[in-house]
């Protein structure tokens, strides 16, 4: 290994060392863990403080609502889990004072936050947990393809509401029978609309033909499949694919990416091996132009990649270039507002998409929750809630575009809701089509 390439490691080391340990739950005796302080967590309707009595008057006292939370916090998601969790944490800060219904009855608003470890089966647990005994109302869960398609079938079962942080569209959609799942709806951009991207771009540059690097999770593979499809629609060629290990720093594969002769490297995972293999590909072919996907769309990226980053494009949501939009776009007072809050609430940590997702979803789930008119059982929250998203998100302006649910489309966007970016100078730049 030379010597650049040990810098390197030794840093991602580092790195993912203070990370994980900076992020390490408070409560650690199950798999379901609390991964915040109580302080954290909306207080329950006993503990509401004498600030939110003032603000909620003298409304009547309702069912206290229960929002279950669940991230990769720690493992190998985290990079895309923290700002999650921070993004909660803030929602749960910001709405500690509770909602009133349309029936003027005040309800407590509980934001319960556990870890998935980066791991499905403890995505499993957790939800189920959430669901069985701390009888949520609703469901945040699965910041990875993976670990939602674990917990999807346990929300399905107990016809739990669940909104999903990651991004293939086999979490909300059967795709051998193409019916969309009843429950389960997501927030992301799909894997398949950063993969139309690829190819308008790909096709711009006059590439012809395209290697495809993706990690083996459940994201990596659906990311394969999606940007073959897309960029097979616009005749570029697939001539080599192989999959690595999400925490791999050597990278084998590009002896087959160079034998194959390809004329540009697609990348399809999350940091930090999104950043690793981008690395190896800068030290075999230096010239070889490399394409990731949304996947990548935050500074960890740039961080661990070093100047291996720089040129790398993009699509990501909106939320990186917000500052560009002009003040007429329907999203921009959405973004900059939760700009504004995160950088506030986390003292200054970098924007991150992935905790855009985290608050799309929660107020989703917020505004179902606030248009109940009356005091009515758990089961049929968890219902009227679910038809709240199927039939009210509509010109709904989030940090991840316009979204417009339906009955059959459980996400509502299009590839128009991202945009295009590239690494200049060690952070994110606009990159539109005009300037390819």
């Amino acid at each position: 290994m030379n010597t650049h390439r040990m810098s390197l490691v030794v840093a991602f080391l580092i790195l993912m060392s203070l990370v994980l340990g900076a992020c390490a739950p408070t409560v650690s005796e199950s798999p379901a863990q609390v991964t915040s302080t109580d302080s954290a967590i909306s207080p329950a309707p006993e503990d509401v403080s004498a600030d939110a009595e003032t603000a909620t008057g003298d409304a009547e006292e309702g069912t206290a609502y229960r929002i279950g939370f669940c991230a990769a916090i720690t493992g190998a998601g985290s990079s895309l889990g923290i700002p999650e969790r921070n993004t909660a944490e803030m929602l749960a800060a910001q709405y500690a004072g509770g909602i009133i219904g349309p029936d003027g009855v005040h309800h407590a608003v509980n934001i319960i936050i556990y870890d998935t470890e980066s791991n499905p089966d403890t995505a499993a647990s957790v939800a189920s947990r959430l669901i069985t005994q701390d009888e949520v109302d609703v469901l945040v869960c699965g910041t990875t393809s993976g670990n939602s398609m674990a917990v999807m079938p346990i929300a399905t079962e107990n016809e739990v509401p669940m909104i999903s942080m990651a991004s293939a569209r086999s979490i909300i959609e059967d795709l051998e029978t193409g019916e969309t799942r009843k429950w389960i709806f997501k927030t992301p951009p799909e894997n398949f609309h950063s993969g139309q991207w690829q190819a308008r771009y790909l096709a711009a540059m006059g590439i012809s033909t395209i290697c495809d690097l993706y990690e083996n999770t459940g994201y990596g593979q659906d990311c394969l499949a999606e940007t073959a499809a897309a960029v097979e629609a616009d005749g570029i060629e697939l001539t080599y694919t192989d999959s690595f290990g999400s925490s791999d720093t050597e990278f084998p594969q590009m002896a087959g990416v160079q034998a194959s002769g390809c004329e540009a490297v697609v990348v399809g995972a999350v940091p930090p091996g999104a950043s690793m293999v981008t690395v190896a590909a800068r030290e075999t072919l230096p010239n070889l132009p490399v394409i990731q996907g949304h996947g990548v769309c935050n500074q960890t990226f740039i961080d661990l990649a070093g100047d291996a980053a720089e040129g790398v494009v993009t699509p990501c949501g909106p939320l990186m270039i917000a500052d560009l939009l002009p003040d007429t776009d329907p999203q921009k007072a959405v973004l900059t507002q939760y700009i504004a809050d995160y950088t506030e609430y986390t003292n200054g940590e970098p924007i991150s998409t992935f905790g855009g997702h985290a608050w799309d979803a929660l107020m989703w789930s917020i505004e179902a929750l606030e248009s109940l008119n009356e005091d009515i059982p758990l089961v049929e929250r968890r219902a009227a809630v679910r038809d709240y998203i199927e039939n009210n998100i509509r010109d709904w302006p989030g940090t991840g575009g316009m979204f417009n649910v339906t009955p059959e489309d459980h996400l509502g966007l299009t590839y128009e809701g991202l945009s295009f970016v590239k690494v200049v100078d060690g952070q994110w730049a606009y990159y539109p089509p005009e300037e390819w």
